[in-house]
């Protein structure tokens, strides 16, 4: 896996997320929609084998969205580049969804026809039956308020852990080790060595609310759902549908992660330790 790269500028093409505008994730990188219409014939020589070929193939259909990326010269491009697929998995973090890029060129997807090269950036696959996120308003107005803090935080070894969890349990096809994957990243915010239960969902709780009412509730939800992850991991047998638990884990550790964007900073355990307001039972 690798990125290549000349001139100043340079394209991923995205599957499993759409956009239909332009949204600028940092002044050198700009996620905007894609429109493939591809004629294979016209670029089967700007691949290196049979393989590449048919990994464009089979992206093709699901891709939905592309990366534009530019730099003052072929190096920091090359380094853009690398460094970009950190935004898909952030983007998947933090809509919930399956990103990955699988294609670079250095033309637009519309453009392919006039592409110097098309090069292969991994050969995992990841994203290409996913059906693809549509970004809504909404979604563009919380990106653009909040992208950077959350770009920002992947500095954090916790942070940075957590997103890959949340980007990467659907590569998983048991849920018994998806919910393993999501509660390492809800986990790695949170750094509880006893009373696990207790304090996860106290901590939780708090963090995601100031309303007493709310948080109250949202201790008891997570408490049941550290309970399931625990029987899950460790093997034991359950009657709970464990899909059901994925879904509500993740979007748990989504809620989670957009809430360290908004505030800027990751749960701080201290602060959130003496807010005692919710019983045991």
């Amino acid at each position: 896996m690798g990125m290549v790269g000349t001139g100043n500028e340079c394209y991923l093409y995205v599957n499993g997320i759409s956009a239909s505008k332009p949204i600028w994730l940092h002044d050198t990188v700009c996620l905007c929609p894609a429109k493939s219409a591809v004629k294979w014939n016209e670029i089967m020589s700007l691949f290196e084998n049979d393989i590449d070929f048919s990994i464009a193939v089979l992206c093709n259909p699901t891709m939905a969205s592309q990366l534009h990326i530019i730099a003052d010269d072929t190096e920091h491009l090359i380094a853009n580049a690398w460094n970009s697929q950190w935004d898909c998995i952030l983007l998947g973090a933090l809509l919930n969804c399956n990103v990955m890029c699988n294609l670079q060129s250095d033309q637009p997807i519309e453009k392919i026809a006039q592409a110097q090269y098309v090069h292969v950036t991994n050969y995992e696959l990841r994203a290409l039956l996913s059906t693809a996120y549509s970004i809504s308003e909404a979604d563009e107005e919380w990106i653009f308020k909040n992208y950077d803090a959350a770009y920002a935080l992947l500095e954090k070894e916790c942070y940075q852990t957590a997103v890959h969890a949340m980007a990467s349990y659907r590569w998983h096809s048991v849920p018994r080790v998806q919910l393993a994957v999501i509660w390492s990243g809800i986990e790695s915010l949170f750094n509880v060595n006893t009373e696990v239960s207790f304090r996860i969902s106290l901590y939780i709780a708090n963090f995601l609310s100031d309303n007493e009412a709310e948080a109250k509730q949202i201790f008891k939800q997570v408490r049941k759902m550290y309970s399931l992850r625990s029987s899950a991991v460790h093997g034991n047998k359950t009657k709970d549908n464990l899909e059901s638990a994925v879904v509500e884990s993740a979007d748990l550790l989504n809620r989670i992660l957009r809430r360290c964007a908004e505030t800027g900073s990751l749960p701080d355990v201290d602060n959130l330790v003496f807010n005692l307001n919710i019983p045991t039972s």
